[in-house]
Parts: C-alpha cells; structure tokens; sequence
C-alpha cells in the first residue's frame, strides 16, 4: 500500500512548444501518451485529481480509458493561470498531505518509487529535485542534509526542480505565480533526487525517449 493517499496531476497544459496540437500530456513515449506512464508510476495512489483544460474532453478520454477511478477537475483558465491554479484547484477540500506533479513528465519507476517511500518520513513536506538539463530549469541549492534552500533561474546548479512535490495541507495556494516561487516561502524543505525527464520541447522529447530506451534495456538485461 503507498503511503500517499491523495495525488493531483496538473495535465491542463498546451503543447505549443513541442510543435503540436496536442495536449502535452497525450504526447506520445514508446507509443503511450505521458500521462499513462505517470499513471503508471499512482497506481496505488487510491485518490487521484486530474486537472484538465486544453482539449479537456480528450485527455478526459485517454484517463479514463486508463484509469475510470480518476477524479477530474476543470482549469478553465488554463491559458492565462500557471500550473499553480491547477494544483489549488485539484486539492481543494483537501485536509490530508497530497502529492503534487506535472503530467508531462516521465518520471524512472524505481528512483520514483523511493520518492514515494520517503514521503511517509517526510510530514512536512518532501521536494523532487532532478539533474540539470532542461532550457528553461530552476536551479535548486541543497544542503549536507539533502535540504533545499533556494530556487534560482540565472545561476546554474548540477540539481533543478523536478516539479514533483509532497505537501501538507494549506500549503498550495491561490496565486499569479509559479509553483516553485510559493514553495520558497516555505524553505527550507526536504528533497530527494528523482529521475526525471519533463517534455516542453522537442529536445525534450528526444532525450526522454533515450531515457526511457535505456531503462527498459537495463529491465531486459
């Protein structure tokens, strides 16, 4: 059984970097959309909050084909908000810790699945930090203790914000700005590492598929 009880899975996103109509979500990986591995990755999550926006009936379509139990919930700003509204408005109500993540991210099973287990040690909140690699990264400062300490767009870290996060209630709020400019308020707070590979552009989408390519030779082997 996991220790998490309550996911939110902002998938309300559109795809215009990649050069698609499609919503990113629905973004093809080893002929599966995205959100199907990250749904992969909840499946013992009992309580899962997908976000829509964007083309909501389709990816609506793709999730319940997947998984019927899913909760949906309508952003419907999705183009003027950041993914911040979409996580105040999946977790509304809630009074429980929740885990936080983007649907346009593969996220390795294993290193998530360790994720997962120290959230249950972690009552006060747990970040996802990842290798430094995107364009567009927040850079993350750590300390000894595995700690983060800050968020910075201009100074190159070796670690970025894997936009993956465990949360107490409360802590998510309504506003203008992005996810991690919130948690900084909140700093410092326990991080632990994750293989992650987020898909904003084509690049993005190149050096995922390699990622997933050499996880699945490392299974076979």
């Amino acid at each position: 059984m996991s220790s998490v009880e309550h996911a939110v899975v902002a998938a309300a996103g559109v795809g215009a970097r990649l050069g698609s109509d499609r919503p990113k979500c629905l973004t093809l990986l080893d002929d599966r959309p995205l959100i199907a591995h990250l749904l992969d990755r909840l499946a013992d999550v009992p309580d899962v909050r997908v976000v829509v926006g964007y083309r909501e009936a389709e990816v609506m379509a793709a999730v319940h084909a997947l998984r019927p139990d899913c909760t949906f919930v309508r952003n419907v700003d999705y183009r003027s908000t950041t993914t911040l509204e979409s996580y105040y408005l999946g977790s509304q109500f809630l009074t429980a810790p929740c885990l936080y993540l983007d649907a346009d991210i593969w996220f390795e099973p294993h290193s998530f699945q360790r994720f997962i287990e120290k959230c249950a040690v972690s009552p006060g909140g747990l970040l996802g930090v990842t290798k430094a690699k995107s364009c567009d990264a927040v850079y993350v400062t750590r300390d000894r203790q595995g700690r983060v300490l800050g968020f910075d767009r201009g100074t190159p870290t070796e670690e970025e914000w894997a936009n993956v996060a465990w949360l107490p209630p409360g802590l998510i709020c309504r506003s203008s700005c992005a996810v991690f400019e919130v948690l900084a308020d909140h700093l410092p707070l326990n991080g632990a590492t994750v293989v992650a590979e987020e898909v904003d552009r084509p690049a993005d989408l190149e050096r995922a598929r390699q990622a997933f390519n050499a996880w699945r030779a490392s299974q076979a082997g």
